[in-house]
């Protein structure tokens, strides 16, 4: 045991230990690998582009479906809101071949 601690440098070196360079190149890759990361979070899309024609299409659907149960108030709720929803969405458009029932 004695040898062992023998071998073992009494002293603290007078010059900081420096980050190896294999080590600055394993944090520069994790740095720019987070980076890229971010980037493709930030810049991916929520969910998928939809164009106003598919838009007002499913929303003729769910008029029709609203209407086809025959409870008009429903229908009305169903195209008061589709409206509303494809004007903020399509920067105010509507949908001319759906009418209001």
């Amino acid at each position: 045991m004695t040898a062992l601690l023998a071998s073992v440098p009494q002293t603290i070196p007078s010059q900081p230990l420096n980050t190896p360079l294999p080590m600055k190149n394993a944090l520069k890759t994790l740095a720019l690998a987070t980076l890229s990361t971010a980037t493709l979070l930030v810049s991916a899309p929520m969910g998928k582009a939809v164009t106003l024609d598919v838009a007002c299409a499913k929303f003729a659907a769910k008029l029709s479906e609203a209407q086809a149960s025959g409870n008009a108030d429903q229908a009305k709720t169903v195209y008061s809101k589709g409206s509303q929803r494809i004007a903020s969405r399509f920067n105010g458009a509507t949908c001319p071949n759906v009418k209001a029932p």
